[in-house]
């Protein structure tokens, strides 16, 4: 008889279920189409039954607060809450009632309510949070943050959720002091934090206030190391190497690293051109570290930033060269040619054989660091490829497109193949063959380096502005000609040349091409002013041209590094801002435009 009775009443149960999920379909189809009194209706004879509360709550809710059925809303509240008078969500789901309805006192009234619980069982707290979160009351979650705080007195407790919030609420002061606490807590997560930090500080002066506010705790922590590592990458962000030098030369010493992070921010003040910075830092690991792993990447260089220092300067001085030499010379002689000199060697090849034209000396050292021993396989890429380059320059391009392909075959899908592949697309190109340089121009459009990829773009759409409306190629090739002059050091001959193009192509698409090679070669070699007139052309005659952005901001970059004329720097980058918004150009020449304003003055 019992199992009858078990029996029926497990029948019935189930057709109930399924009576309800049937409704509970039908409510929500109408909720989806907008029959919203429909839905309602259902909804309402469904909250009779407390199975269904979990099926329909969201719904239901939903709908009586878009219909302002503010009484029955409440009524549920209430009723859902005595049936399950420990669900939090329910809970808050009157604490937002209340607001809804504009009753600060009793949202208070329930907030309190839900705290008092909360505190006397804190394992429900990070749900509780996360149940306001999730209504948009941050600001009672952090209350509830807090008050955990306080009763547990540890000011360090849930700094990771009270930055989290606050940095969606926009409180970055806030943020930024959790995100603190939970580094100090946590000094293995410092990661995160710079990468929170990152995304969240992003203007000049909230990282110039975070510096400020790390200085602070700084002098007033034993926790040295850590303040110091935010204080670099805080610098770094700002570009400020020497400021981030000073406080990795701490680190080092009180580690006694041996120069590791200051020859890390050497070479990131290298990497963006600070050569009198990272020269300094590089001279500084030489001369207190001369016994360390790190002295020969510092002594090179230390060389290095020279070398470029001296290469900007015009005409090239070549006294220097020989000075630099060398010094590279030395360094070996002292040291040994090892792998761990292949480079210095590598370089010196280079000022032989592009500032002094010494091609034989260059081949030679190039050719015996390729067949060194167990040579680094990256090393005797880049030196196929310098090798590459010098005979371009001594007109033996089959043994450059040689090597190229070696080292595209060697290094397939890496930078250095992509860049050996954008080489043999150049050679292409100045031997005229146009659609075989635009075959690897393609491929190399999607290169995952993005200098290679923009050089393969600019390049693929020279041929193709040029080669459309023009059948017989015959400027493309005299373009490709002169800057294959140019590249093989025929300066006066390529000038030359260019004079005569740019009156021969007056009213030829190459015309912008031909006047921004001759602008380049001009700022090359010192003349400004004749720089500047010709990138000017481009900017006023050619105000729709693919270049002109690129002339704009060139014209300004001259103005502010060259000669000084910040005024007039400042005039030309705001044009860029205001009539290019879509230029590549456009953050770095607002970042220009507001350093030059003083916007960033310390």
């Amino acid at each position: 008889m019992r199992y009858i009775i078990f029996t029926y009443f497990l029948i019935a149960t189930t057709i109930s279920f399924a009576q309800s999920n049937q409704e509970i379909r039908l409510a929500d189809a109408y909720y989806k189409d907008g029959e919203y009194e429909k839905a309602i209706s259902i909804y309402r004879q469904l909250a009779e039954s407390p199975q269904n509360i979990a099926f329909i709550h969201k719904n239901y809710l939903e709908l009586l607060y878009a219909k302002q059925y503010n009484k029955e809303a409440e009524d549920y509240l209430k009723s859902i809450n005595k049936i399950y008078p420990n669900n939090i969500s329910y809970q808050v789901d009157f604490v937002d009632y209340y607001i809804t309805v504009n009753d600060s006192a009793k949202a208070e009234k329930y907030y309190d309510k839900i705290e008092t619980n909360v505190l006397e069982n804190l394992a429900n707290l990070r749900s509780a949070a996360q149940f306001f979160i999730n209504k948009q009351h941050r600001e009672y979650a952090e209350r509830l943050y807090l008050a955990a705080r306080s009763i547990m007195r540890d000011p360090n407790a849930f700094a990771i959720q009270l930055a989290t919030l606050y940095r969606y609420t926009s409180q970055k002061d806030k943020m930024v002091n959790e995100y603190l606490k939970y580094a100090l807590e946590r000094p293995n997560n410092i990661r995160y934090v710079k990468n929170m930090l990152q995304l969240s500080l992003t203007e000049d002066e909230e990282l110039q206030a975070f510096v400020e506010k790390i200085m602070d705790k700084l002098q007033n922590s034993n926790e040295k190391d850590m303040y110091a590592d935010l204080l670099i990458w805080a610098n770094l962000q700002l570009e400020n190497f020497y400021a981030a030098f000073i406080q990795a030369r701490a680190i080092d010493k009180r580690n006694q690293l041996q120069g590791e992070n200051s020859l890390e921010i050497g070479t990131l003040a290298f990497e963006n051109g600070e050569y009198e910075v990272a020269e300094m830092i590089f001279s500084y690991v030489v001369d207190n570290y001369p016994d360390s792993r790190n002295y020969i990447k510092a002594k090179q260089m230390v060389i290095k930033a020279q070398e470029i220092k001296i290469k900007n300067q015009f005409p090239i001085d070549t006294t220097a060269i020989r000075e630099l030499v060398y010094s590279y010379d030395n360094l070996i002689k002292n040291i040994g040619l090892s792998h761990y000199t292949l480079e210095a060697y590598r370089q010196k090849a280079l000022l032989h054989a592009f500032y002094l034209e010494e091609f034989d000396t260059a081949i030679n050292i190039l050719q015996n660091i390729i067949n060194y021993p167990n040579a680094d396989q990256d090393i005797i890429a880049t030196s196929k490829l310098n090798l590459g380059d010098i005979f371009v320059i001594t007109e033996q391009p089959w043994e450059s497109v040689l090597l190229y392909y070696q080292v595209e075959k060697s290094h397939k899908n890496e930078d250095l193949g992509e860049n050996a592949k954008l080489k043999n697309a150049k050679l292409s190109f100045y031997k005229g063959e146009f659609k075989l340089a635009q075959e690897h121009l393609d491929i190399l459009k999607n290169a995952t380096r993005r200098e290679i990829a923009n050089d393969a773009m600019d390049l693929s759409i020279l041929i193709k502005n040029n080669t459309i409306l023009d059948s017989t190629q015959k400027a493309l090739r005299a373009y490709a000609d002169v800057d294959l002059m140019l590249y093989q050091n025929k300066y006066q001959r390529a000038q030359q040349t260019l004079d005569s193009l740019i009156i021969e192509y007056q009213e030829h698409p190459i015309l912008d091409e031909l006047l921004w090679l001759k602008a380049k070669r001009n700022k090359d070699i010192g003349l400004y002013d004749e720089a500047i007139d010709l990138l000017y052309t481009i900017v006023n005659e050619m105000p729709y041209d693919i270049l002109t952005d690129d002339a704009l901001f060139e014209m300004a970059v001259i103005h502010e590094e060259l000669l000084q004329n910040n005024e007039k720097a400042k005039e030309l980058y705001q044009i860029l801002l205001r009539d290019y918004p879509g230029s590549i150009f456009v953050a770095e020449a607002r970042k220009r435009f507001r350093n030059l304003r003083g916007d960033f003055v310390n």
